[in-house]
């Protein structure tokens, strides 16, 4: 486990930084709540791609893999667009 975490850790340190910055220019957009939807879904969009070329680099995608990247920004997504647009009664 050890090893294969520092075989990829750069990944890792990349993957830091897209939510690391994510949040920072999201807190930033603070008044502005379209600019806050669209940094995070941003945010998620670029966090799908990645995970996506790691496992295509890394010989290691498959359809299974793909489609629970893509299924789990899709939540993402949907729970942001419920507590910003939809979420008061």
């Amino acid at each position: 486990m050890v090893e294969k975490f520092k075989k990829h850790i750069g990944y890792y340190i990349v993957l830091f930084l897209i939510f690391g910055l994510g949040l920072l220019v999201t807190l930033m957009a603070s008044p502005n709540s379209k600019l806050q939807i669209f940094t995070i879904s941003l945010t998620i969009i670029l966090y799908v791609l990645w995970g996506i070329f790691h496992h295509f680099i890394n010989h290691e995608l498959t359809n299974k893999i793909m489609i629970e990247y893509i299924l789990i920004g899709s939540l993402g997504l949907s729970i942001l667009f419920f507590i910003m647009e939809g979420g008061g009664l």
